[in-house]
C-alpha cells in the first residue's frame, strides 16, 4: 500500500466545539417549559435552534429553583426534523409543556444557577456545553424576576433517583453554607403545598419523567429479576476485602478495550456480570458465562434458566457463587464470555486484594469505546473500523446507518467516558 503524503492535518470540529463557537448564531426556533414550573419550583426546559438545513440543535435543562439549580443538562447537535419531532413526542408525552418566550427560559435557568451557587452547588457538568445553546447572560436579555427557594430559603426536595449518600452530602452542604435552620428538606413537597392528592402524584411522576438521566440506558441494564441490593451475609461483609480487577476484551486492539474496577469480595458473580455490563456499556441482551478457560471449561458460572441448553457444561447459578469463593490470590485469571454468537471474550485479572471493606463497586479506569453489539465479534469489528474510516468504501453508508450516526458524527473507537459510566455504576449499586 502506498504511503499517504504528509500534509496539513485538518481537525474536524466536534459537536461540542461547534456548539461553543457557533450555536448562538443559529436562530431560536422555539422554547418550551412545563406549565407548573412556578408551583413546583422544578422547570423542564427545551430550547431549540434551527440550522439553515432545517436540522435542529437543542438544549435540555432540568432546573431546581428550590435549591440545586441546573440538576441536569443535555445537548443534541444537528438532528433531523423527524428526530426532533420524535424527541418532542417522547418528552411531551404525559407532560403539560407550554411554548414561552426565550427571555423567560433564560431567566429561569440563570436564576436557578445563581441561587444554587450561593449555597455551593454547581450546575450539571454538561451545562459547560449546553449553556452555549442559550444566549450569553448579559444585560441584553430582559430581566424577569424569578422566585427561588421557599420563602427565600433553599428547600431541598430529594429526587427519586438520589441515593441516601447523595442526599446526605447535599444536606451537609446546606448545613455549611445556609446554616442550621436556614433551609428545608423533604422527600417530596408537603401535601399542603398542593391542591389535592392528584397534584402530589403528578409531581412525583413529573420528577421521574423530567429527570434527564438516560432512561433508555437504565432499561438496557435492568431486567425484571435484577436486584443490586440482595441481602448480604453480615459475616461475609465483616470478613471481606476489596478486589481490584483488570478486565480486557480479547482480540481487540488499536485501541485495546479494557476496564479496571474495584468490587467488594462478598459480591456474587451475578453482581459481577452486571458490573461488567455497565463498565463496557453492553446492553445485557445476550447470555453470558464465567469460567476458568472460556469455552474449553467443563464448569461455568452463569444465570441458570429452566429452559437453558445445558450442553456439556456443568452450570452453577451466578447468584450462588461469591467472588471470594473463586478468587484467592493476586494475578489470578478468569474468563467472562458475553453473547455466544459474537463471543465477546473478556480476560479478567485480579490485580490487587485490598484488605478493606467496601460496599459499592467503582470504575477506576478504562480505555476504548464500547463495541457495537451484534457486529460479528472481535474480528468483524476490526473490519468495521476500517470501513468507517474509509468514506469511499461501498459499505460505509450502510454501517453509519446501522450505528445510528448522524451527519457530522463519527465513530471514535477510543471514546470512553469514565465519569459518566462510574455515575451509572454507583447509582445502580448504592443502597
Amino acid at each position: 500500500m502506498a504511503k499517504r503524503k504528509k500534509g496539513k492535518v485538518i481537525k474536524m470540529t466536534t459537536p461540542e466545539n461547534y456548539i461553543r463557537q457557533r450555536a448562538r448564531t443559529l436562530p431560536i426556533h422555539e422554547c418550551l417549559v412545563n406549565s407548573n414550573w412556578e408551583k413546583d419550583g422544578l422547570a423542564s426546559i427545551i430550547v431549540a435552534r434551527k440550522h439553515s438545513s432545517g436540522n435542529f440543535t437543542l438544549g435540555l435543562y432540568l432546573v431546581d429553583l428550590n435549591c440545586l439549580g441546573v440538576k441536569d443538562a443535555q445537548y443534541f447537535f444537528n438532528i433531523y426534523p423527524s428526530e426532533y419531532k420524535e424527541m418532542l413526542e417522547h418528552r411531551l408525552e404525559g407532560a403539560d409543556m407550554t411554548e414561552v418566550s426565550y427571555e423567560l427560559v433564560h431567566n429561569i435557568v440563570y436564576a436557578g444557577v445563581e441561587f444554587a451557587e450561593d449555597y455551593g452547588f454547581k450546575p450539571h457538568k454538561d451545562f459547560s456545553v449546553a449553556q452555549y445553546i442559550l444566549e450569553e447572560d448579559s444585560e441584553d436579555i430582559e430581566f424577569l424576576e424569578i422566585s427561588c427557594g421557599l420563602n427565600g430559603k433553599p428547600f431541598y426536595v430529594r429526587g427519586p433517583l438520589e441515593s441516601d449518600v447523595k442526599a446526605s452530602r447535599i444536606i451537609a452542604q446546606l448545613e455549611k453554607t445556609a446554616g442550621p435552620g436556614n433551609y428545608g428538606f423533604a422527600d417530596k413537597l408537603p401535601d399542603e403545598a398542593w391542591d389535592d392528592e392528584e397534584d402530589v402524584d403528578s409531581f412525583e411522576e413529573d420528577l421521574l419523567d423530567d429527570d434527564f438521566l438516560n432512561e433508555e440506558l437504565w432499561d438496557d441494564y435492568l431486567d425484571d429479576s435484577f436486584d443490586a441490593k440482595l441481602d448480604f451475609n453480615e459475616k461475609d461483609i465483616r470478613n471481606s476485602s476489596t478486589f481490584e480487577f483488570r478486565i480486557q476484551l480479547k482480540d481487540v486492539s488499536k485501541p485495546p478495550v479494557w476496564r479496571r474496577v474495584a468490587v467488594p469480595s462478598y459480591f456474587s458473580f451475578y453482581h459481577f456480570h452486571y458490573i461488567i455490563q455497565i463498565a463496557f456499556r453492553w446492553t445485557n441482551s445476550h447470555l453470558y458465562q464465567f469460567s476458568e478457560n472460556g469455552f474449553e471449561s467443563r464448569s461455568v458460572i452463569t444465570s441458570v434458566y429452566e429452559d437453558s441448553d445445558v450442553g456439556d457444561e456443568l452450570q452453577t447459578e451466578a447468584k450462588d457463587v461469591l467472588l471470594k469463593d473463586v478468587f484467592k490470590e493476586e494475578n489470578q485469571k478468569y474468563t467472562y464470555i458475553y453473547d455466544f454468537g459474537d463471543s465477546w471474550e473478556h480476560k479478567i485479572t485480579l490485580e490487587k486484594i485490598v484488605p478493606e471493606v467496601s460496599h459499592v463497586p467503582l470504575l477506576l479506569a478504562g480505555k476504548g469505546a464500547c463495541l457495537p453489539e451484534d457486529c460479528g465479534g472481535a474480528w468483524r469489528y476490526q473490519d468495521l473500523k476500517k470501513i468507517l474510516a474509509d468514506k469511499s468504501h461501498p459499505e460505509y453508508k450502510e454501517y453509519r446507518q446501522w450505528l445510528g450516526l448522524e451527519r457530522g458524527e463519527t465513530w471514535d473507537p477510543a471514546a470512553f467516558d469514565v465519569e459518566d459510566t462510574q455515575e451509572i455504576l454507583v447509582s445502580l449499586f448504592t443502597p
